[in-house]
């Protein structure tokens, strides 16, 4: 039974218990680096931060977040109603708008492509700089069909690398 013990690797220590000093600094430079959007930062549990960014009068998300880790973002139009009847920032419902249905289903799968565990801040940074393209949601053409509507929806697509804007058809 000793030798077993010997055998096991060690166990890395979590990125996931960052100090909260440490996660409002992250959070403080990226809005700094972003004049554009203001970044909001609220602790409901202590711990856990739930950020309101305001991109600019087109949209607000809520980014849920442990520690520097993104769980989930919700993004809604500007003039939307982002809290609950008790004041809560509202974490669960879903736009009103299909546009910013789609803007927060392709910022899920943002959260999947700007995966780095070693490097908890750059992912979150690399986020908020995909997450700001969407400045100009209304006002930018899709780079394939150079359309600003399709189906009554703008380009929602951002690309992970680019940043430049499709709808969800030209994506492919």
């Amino acid at each position: 039974m000793g030798t077993s013990a010997k055998r096991r690797p060690k166990v890395q220590p979590s990125t996931l218990a960052l100090p909260t000093q440490y996660v409002d600094d992250v959070i403080s430079r990226i809005g700094r680096m972003f004049p554009d959007m203001s970044i909001e930062l609220f602790r409901p549990n202590g711990t856990s931060a739930v950020l309101l960014v305001t991109l600019g009068k087109v949209l607000k998300a809520i980014v849920v977040m442990r520690s520097l880790f993104i769980d989930r973002t919700i993004v809604r139009g500007f003039h939307e109603n982002i809290y609950t009847e008790d004041r809560k920032l509202d974490i669960w419902s879903k736009s009103n708008y299909q546009a910013f249905q789609k803007v927060t289903d392709h910022a899920t799968t943002a959260l999947l492509h700007y995966q780095l565990p070693q490097m908890p801040d750059v992912v979150v940074r690399s986020f908020m700089t995909w997450l700001r393209s969407y400045i100009k949601l209304f006002q930018t053409p899709c780079q394939r069909c150079g359309k600003y509507l399709q189906e009554g929806l703008p380009p929602t697509w951002r690309d992970f690398r680019t940043l430049e804007a499709f709808h969800d058809t030209c994506r492919q």
